[in-house]
């Protein structure tokens, strides 16, 4: 690979997002990459990362079949937006070279990289080459001498338009089409052709399959399955133009369509907007999509020069705002203590892990044997760094969040170390129990997140959260229709009630929990020690939680026909000193179930 082309990861210990990209030659001769040092500000080194990205593309365009480098022209410019100079300077190559030089060698550059704004340092010079006898020759490669090879051409008095002055957006380019391609140029071919708005969809789903394909999974990732939804999406909602009709304001009003977020149907046939989060997706997977686009060799296709000016903002709503301060967002303790009661065992370790450490149903579906350290202490090393005692009578769970790749290492409350023991054991009946493998298998020993044969996502966790909200409210009792990722959001907020907003940062793995400083997991721990006092007070909190299963909570619910009312009624005619007979007949229940229940009731004590 001639490039670097993931994601930009951590800064390094100077606080600065650093890229190597392209190669070059040293001082002996050797080919190796330069690194460009991007800022201490992500989006900004972000937005430098892209057009380094695009400058050394079309370098890569220009080689053709032979290897690309930076050369001394070329990494100067790249040096240049790497420092996210906006307009970059470019001085005459010598003290001797000419106006009409130097004017043309500033256009030709500006034609050659249109993503980039230039202007002249000698404003005198370049004034003088932008006269009469200036003339721009879009299709030649300058070799050699730059003032000798426009004085050849002034000698047999070629004839064009001049060229433009500066202006406020770089040096103006001529909308000039060569006739012809001389010899031996080595300009970037790109295709001229009546492409469509849905072909170039098509080559963009085709690249994702390509660019996220597993070879460990020998398919493509999640997050492609998910892009590739919201393409084929575009193809419904959006006309199949021709691209040169795509400009800036067809471009303005796509977005403008998703930010006023249509309308979807429902399974059961009625309209609703589609919600505000997942519009914050289609945006940003359009604007990849232009990006993409842009750069693709296989289009002629380039974005406006105001592209990234399009407002992308999402309008606020009213309702959502007010929801928001109602916090319907999160589940009340009466609320948990329902699912508590309801649960079956694997509903409730997935209730517990959501609630102790923060997983949503990616977490879960993608933890491991080798994860989980139950009752053993803390390192000594983590014991001091954390500044928090710990003995062999606490459990933990360590786990790399995939979105943000930090680690987090969470205390387990007793009655999820419970689950996890019930877990193990579970686990160890089904086939490859390895430390590198799942967790939690479905009970045909598939993962939690394997996709269904027509390539749907798996819907395993959230499915059975639903089924759990059905018997509770089957049972004339009544609970907020959140989804089962809400749980992790009342986790977080807990946290921060018995904590502050870093510490809830860090407990949720927030790639940056304090949002003022950008360097603060450069220069220092996260203190997860912290972490650790306020899982322990919202332990405490929770004991009415907790209570709901006074016994071995792993225990099977009782079966469908006897609710769970019926089942707390026998027991509290039991506790009361009621027989047997006078329980069945108060409760309508057979001597038999009545007998079974007590059963269960007496054993779990």
């Amino acid at each position: 690979m001639a490039t670097r082309t993931g994601r930009l990861t951590r800064p390094d210990r100077s606080g600065q997002y650093a890229r190597q990209l392209g190669w070059k030659h040293n001082s002996r001769q050797q080919k190796v990459q330069h690194k460009f040092r991007l800022g201490t500000d992500r989006r900004e080194a972000e937005s430098r990362d892209e057009l380094l990205r695009q400058l050394w593309e079309r370098i890569e365009a220009e080689a053709g079949q032979q290897a690309a480098l930076w050369d001394d022209y070329t990494l100067e410019i790249a040096k240049a937006v790497a420092k996210g100079i906006d307009r970059i300077p470019l001085p005459p190559l010598m003290e001797e070279e000419s106006a009409i030089s130097y004017a043309q060698r500033l256009q030709t550059t500006q034609d050659r990289f249109p993503f980039l704004k230039f202007q002249p340092t000698d404003e005198q010079r370049y004034a003088e080459g932008i006269g009469e006898r200036a003339f721009q020759l879009k299709d030649i490669v300058l070799r050699g001498d730059p003032a000798d090879y426009f004085q050849s051409y002034l000698e047999k008095k070629v004839l064009s338009p001049p060229l433009q002055p500066t202006s406020e957006t770089g040096i103006v380019a001529y909308d000039y089409q060569p006739q012809s391609q001389p010899a031996g140029s080595s300009s970037p071919q790109v295709r001229e052709d009546n492409a469509t708005l849905h072909q170039a969809l098509d080559s963009y789903e085709a690249w994702i399959r390509e660019h996220y394909f597993d070879i460990d999974l020998n398919d493509i990732t999640e997050h492609a399955h998910t892009k590739i939804g919201q393409v084929r999406t575009f193809k419904s909602r959006h006309e199949d133009l021709p691209l040169h009709k795509i400009d800036y304001n067809q471009i303005e009003g796509m977005y403008r369509f998703w930010r006023q977020r249509p309308l979807k149907m429902t399974h059961d046939g009625t309209q609703v907007r589609i919600s505000r989060h997942s519009i914050r997706h289609y945006i940003g997977e359009l604007h990849r999509f232009f990006k993409w686009l842009h750069r693709s060799g296989e289009f002629s296709w380039r974005k406006p020069e105001d592209f990234n000016d399009i407002d992308r903002r999402i309008p606020q709503d009213t309702e959502m705002v007010k929801q928001r301060i109602r916090n319907v967002d999160t589940f009340r303790l009466e609320e948990l203590q329902l699912l508590n009661r309801y649960a079956t065992p694997i509903e409730r370790l997935y209730l517990l892990l959501g609630l102790n450490c923060g997983f949503g149903a990616k977490e879960i579906a993608t933890l491991t044997i080798g994860e989980v350290f139950l009752h053993q202490a803390l390192a000594a090393d983590e014991q001091e760094m954390f500044d928090f005692p710990s003995s062999t009578a606490d459990s933990f769970l360590s786990l790399v969040r995939n979105k943000t790749t930090i680690v987090g290492k969470y205390l387990l409350f007793e009655q999820t170390t419970k689950m996890l023991e019930w877990c193990l054991a579970r686990r160890l009946k089904q086939p490859n129990p390895a430390p590198e493998e799942r967790l939690i298998l479905t009970s045909k020993g598939k993962p939690l997140d394997q996709r269904s044969p027509n390539g749907n996502p798996s819907r395993q966790i959230p499915n059975s959260f639903a089924r759990l909200k059905k018997r509770i409210r089957d049972d004339h009792n009544q609970i907020s229709d959140l989804p089962f990722k809400c749980m992790r959001k009342t986790a977080g907020d807990l946290i921060r009630r018995y904590s502050d907003g870093e510490i809830s940062g860090v407990f949720l793995l927030h790639g940056q929990p304090v949002k003022a400083d950008k360097l603060s997991d450069v220069y220092t721990n996260r203190p997860f020690g912290k972490v650790y006092q306020a899982i322990r007070k919202v332990e405490g909190y929770l004991q009415p939680v907790f209570a709901e299963v006074p016994g071995d909570p792993t225990q099977r619910q009782p079966q469908a026909y006897t609710t769970r009312k019926a089942v707390d009624q026998i027991r509290e005619l039991h506790q009361q000193g009621a027989s047997v007979r006078e329980i069945s007949e108060v409760t309508g229940k057979s001597r038999m179930t009545v007998h079974r229940h007590l059963n269960q009731f007496n054993g779990s004590e």
